[in-house]
């Protein structure tokens, strides 16, 4: 059976990365989850390889399975050359990319900066615990005032959400941790947007 996006249609493979200008959203470090593809409809869903083992969701008859994979692409957060702007990006609990120390976050900044369109949107669900993307790092990056360490683009949060285990997202949604084998229960979404 398909799985469906939010609003009822079922999710899509999309080929044409990253040309299809109608596909304005994009996830990375995806992994085996299906998060972007259904809340984001539109949504690329990217990593930096396909998990191993692991068929795309388009091999199954019935795609509803845990040991499928809904990648569109493979594609570094970094270091992909897009000669277009996205309305959206979609991280899942980032590990080793992110907003942890300020001169990570701002390389993150300037790099999410850049591939987003005005008023574009960083849409991240967390684990606390995890530094490279939780409140706390965001905030010590909005307080700092050594020049070297801003970024080109100015952000903000336009709403934090704690998630406790029985949040829609974590009553919909299976995420695992690096390795995609240890599932995790994310516990803040933070939405930030460029201004």
């Amino acid at each position: 059976m398909p799985i469906l996006d939010k609003f009822g249609n079922e999710i899509e493979h999309h080929i044409d990365f990253p040309n299809d200008l109608e596909v304005n959203n994009i996830e990375f470090g995806a992994g085996r989850n299906n998060f972007g593809k259904r809340e984001h409809p539109k949504c690329y869903l990217t990593d930096l390889s396909y998990p191993e083992l692991l068929l795309h969701f388009k091999e199954y008859a019935n795609y509803e399975t845990e040991y499928c994979h809904y990648l569109d692409t493979v594609c570094h957060f970094y270091d992909y050359n897009f000669a277009r702007k996205f309305e959206n990006i979609i991280l899942c609990n980032p590990y080793n990319y992110g907003f942890y120390g300020l001169g990570e976050a701002k390389k993150f900044f300037n790099r999410a900066g850049d591939i987003l369109s005005e008023n574009g949107k960083i849409h991240i669900i967390g684990k606390s615990d995890n530094k490279w993307c939780k409140k706390e790092s965001f905030d010590n990056f909005l307080k700092n005032e050594i020049e070297i360490y801003k970024s080109k683009y100015d952000f903000e949060i336009e709403s934090y959400d704690p998630l406790d285990s029985n949040h829609e997202i974590n009553t919909n949604y299976i995420f695992y941790r690096t390795g995609l084998r240890d599932k995790t229960i994310p516990n803040e979404r933070l939405i930030i947007k460029k201004l």
